[in-house]
């Protein structure tokens, strides 16, 4: 009876051993690609800092690697959540730091709608990255200032790619 019930197939197990076999097979496989001098730089690198254990590197690679995640969550949720609104600033430019988006955005005159998207799209993007220490920060300008956007801001064209070779 008990071999009976070690038969029946456990999806968490399943679910669970198929990772570990994945894993596995990757690391075999970057072995190998090391074995035979064809790794990717940055894949020899990774290597060189677990194996030597060098505790500073192992960690800066790990809090990169979550930066890169986060912040580019971030900045799709919020892109998402301002597009939502069907408003478009006249300008939108970014910059970015470790754990921080500043957004600068340009409105026309009196625009409340757009005001009301850029701080609402900020607050809820805050509400669901703030916990992992990542923020959103909006400047918002309207046309009648006449101010130009920061030389360190990114500013974003009409179909939402960087502008410049940042």
């Amino acid at each position: 009876m008990e071999k009976q019930l070690n038969q029946i197939t456990d999806p968490k197990r399943e679910k669970r051993d198929a990772w570990f076999d994945g894993i596995l097979n990757h690391l075999i496989t970057d072995k190998m690609m090391l074995d035979t001098g064809v790794a990717p730089t940055q894949t020899q690198e990774l290597y060189q800092t677990y194996i030597h254990g060098n505790p500073y590197e192992i960690t800066k690679s790990i809090r990169d690697t979550t930066t890169q995640f986060f912040i580019q969550n971030l900045v799709q949720f919020y892109f998402k959540e301002l597009t939502s609104y069907s408003i478009k600033p006249q300008r939108l430019a970014f910059d970015f730091s470790d754990a921080k988006i500043l957004v600068w955005a340009q409105i026309a005159d009196e625009d409340e709608s757009s005001e009301n998207a850029l701080i609402l799209s900020e607050a809820k993007a805050n509400s669901k990255f703030s916990d992992n220490g990542f923020f959103v920060t909006t400047t918002i300008v309207e046309e009648s200032d006449k101010l130009s956007v920061p030389s360190h801001y990114h500013e974003v064209n009409i179909h939402g790619k960087f502008s410049g070779s940042h």
